[in-house]
């Protein structure tokens, strides 16, 4: 689990640049904080069942908590996830998170 300050807490703001991959998007701005904020979205379309949306966010906040120390601060990220994201495994998503915050260029 993230701390709660890095948590997302009330949207993400205008201005946010969009990122994608196969399995889910990611859209990143400013804020003005000296810290690296998340949130997650997992909708209803991706799967009907909430235990398999919770689980799929769970993954993804097991991953965006081993990158955290590498991004660089000052930056909310909000990754909302696709249906090609389905049971991929952690390792397989952190690899997508780091292939696209290298794109991003916010990567220490």
């Amino acid at each position: 689990m993230l701390k709660k300050r890095n948590r997302l807490t009330k949207g993400i703001g205008g201005g946010a640049k969009l990122f994608s991959s196969p399995a889910f998007n990611i859209k990143i701005s400013e804020n003005k904080e000296d810290m690296v904020r998340f949130g997650f979205v997992v909708s209803k379309k991706i799967n009907k069942s909430a235990v398999i949306r919770n689980k799929t966010k769970r993954v993804l906040r097991d991953s965006a908590k081993d990158i955290l120390a590498k991004i660089v601060p000052g930056k909310n990220i909000l990754i909302i996830s696709k249906k090609e994201l389905g049971f991929e495994e952690k390792e397989d998503v952190l690899k997508s998170m780091r292939e696209i915050f290298k794109k991003a260029s916010i990567l220490k």
